[in-house]
């Protein structure tokens, strides 16, 4: 699988490089304003921080972990994500970490879950909404193929969601599961959708966690616009709210290091045909990578500094500390 990233992300590079002029790249990086960036570098890093505050959200009724906590899992998971090549992902990590501390695994799993599925929410709607809003534009510049791509994308997350937030479909899952009895599995599913489900009777939760991602996800597009302006770039930023989510979501794809590769070849598709150049378009995607990388270097020193050995995780029965 590593070698599968890759391969996959040296592939698409090559061909993305070859396609531009790369003179004309490098010039515009290294004359890119790094005003603009170093506040893209802000707006990034706190919107990690929310993030995290967003998972100390929902874990607040299952168990109670200090943020602080949380914060450093939170970064070494981004490390482990953006640095290394393993298929070993940043949310396995985070969770083998709470269940470690806490010794409830379902819990763990079923936070990182709706915390990725807020995201994706707060994504979707940013996304739908500019659709509905620009769909005429969108149309002019990629046909009725380009709004297909947004609907058929927007149509699987929601029938994704039928299938989480409905227990009738996943009864039948579930059943389906149980002829089939490999190690325990049907039965680790439903403890988990259990725990999961419990978060619908938390409304309250529920509302801050979406209120929290789309702040979050605004951030991240607020981002892009900034290191776009930096280097040069004069779209408008209503065309960032409709391209970011479909980038950020390509970008999640297990088939490259990190989504390199894929991300910036969904940017350089969308851009280009809303006026950028494909250097601009590149030079956003790469530059706003090395961003994240920058940000994520802080969950490197964390693991270096004290790893998962923190105090305060507190849980029914006892405190789990080091």
């Amino acid at each position: 699988m590593t070698v599968l990233k890759i391969t996959v992300s040296a592939t698409l590079l090559f061909v993305l490089f070859g396609r531009v002029d790369t003179g004309e790249f490098l010039k515009m990086v290294s004359s890119a304003n790094p005003l603009p960036i170093i506040f893209a570098a802000a707006v990034y890093g706190a919107a990690q921080c929310l993030s995290a505050y967003r998972w100390s959200t929902i874990l607040k009724d299952d168990v109670e972990v200090k943020y602080g906590t949380l914060l450093s899992m939170y970064f070494i998971g981004m490390f482990f994500n953006n640095f290394l090549p393993t298929a070993v992902g940043g949310d396995f990590i985070k969770g083998y970490y709470l269940y470690r501390k806490t010794g409830k695994g379902d819990v763990a799993s079923a936070s990182i879950l709706m915390d990725r599925y807020s995201g994706f929410v707060a994504l979707m709607t940013i996304t739908l909404a500019s659709l509905l809003a620009g769909w005429r534009l969108v149309y002019g510049i990629g046909g009725a193929a380009l709004i297909s791509v947004f609907l058929i994308l927007i149509g699987g997350f929601i029938g994704a969601s039928f299938f989480l937030w409905f227990e009738g479909l996943h009864g039948w899952f579930t059943d389906m599961m149980g002829k089939v009895r490999l190690f325990g599995l049907n039965r680790k599913l439903d403890t988990f959708y259990r725990v999961f489900m419990g978060y619908k009777k938390r409304k309250d939760v529920l509302l801050k966690t979406l209120l929290f991602s789309f702040a979050i996800q605004t951030g991240v597009i607020i981002c892009y616009f900034a290191v776009g302006r930096g280097i040069g770039m004069s779209i408008s930023i209503g065309w960032f709210f409709l391209f970011i989510p479909l980038a950020t979501s390509s970008a999640m794809i297990p088939l490259s290091l990190s989504g390199l590769g894929i991300r910036e070849g969904v940017l350089v598709f969308l851009f280009t045909r809303a006026g950028a150049t494909k250097e601009e378009a590149l030079s956003m995607g790469i530059v706003f990578f090395i961003v994240i990388l920058f940000i994520s270097m802080a969950g490197a020193f964390e693991y270096v500094r004290s790893g998962i050995r923190k105090e305060g995780i507190t849980v029914a029965g006892g405190t789990y500390g080091n």
